[in-house]
């Protein structure tokens, strides 16, 4: 009630996420409990349309990357073509799709800040191995905690000191601004 007041004060139209969690959250909870007068969109979803709309302009960015569907922005939400949208619009960019993707993708291996165990750390693995089989320079996700976890795997082994397989991460809005110039 409180966000949801602070907002219609403000007199937004629109909330754009970043995270999506959050956007899960303001879409599919929030209306169970209170109006929401404005719009929510994720910055996914925002950067497609603008695509359609503005035309968005990207200068080259010649890497090859695949992409990690977040769990509540794919499986809670179905957004799966507004990211894939965006990065096929930049040029020199190929998106090479992991073996599981879109609603059969992998999660990141834990669904928030904690909770990270060994069996957290096998599913990361298991999705680094998928991301690194596919020859991609970068995996690129529209969740901070994906990166998180990612990242986190690739550093802190666990205590089975298992190989984890190296790959940069990034988001996918960070992309954007580096193809824009920003």
């Amino acid at each position: 009630e409180h966000n949801a007041a602070i907002i219609k004060e403000a007199g937004v139209k629109k909330v754009i996420f970043f995270c999506p969690e959050g956007y899960r959250t303001f879409k599919l909870d929030y209306p169970n409990y209170v109006k929401l007068d404005c719009e929510v969109v994720h910055i996914s979803e925002l950067l497609a349309q603008r695509l359609e709309t503005d035309g968005l302009h990207f200068k080259e960015v010649k890497k090859k990357v695949t992409y990690q569907d977040p769990c509540r922005l794919g499986r809670h939400l179905g957004i799966y073509d507004a990211p894939r949208k965006v990065l096929q619009a930049i040029p020199g960019i190929e998106l090479v799709e992991m073996e599981h993707n879109k609603e059969e993708s992998i999660c990141c291996g834990t669904s928030c800040f904690t909770n990270c165990d060994s069996y957290s750390n096998m599913i990361r693995t298991e999705r680094l191995s998928e991301a690194k089989a596919t020859g991609a320079e970068v995996l690129i996700t529209s969740c901070p905690k994906c990166q998180t976890h990612f990242r986190c795997a690739m550093t802190d082994k666990g205590e089975e000191k298992r190989p984890v397989p190296q790959i940069e991460v990034m988001d996918l809005v960070n992309l954007v601004a580096m193809s824009i110039g920003g």
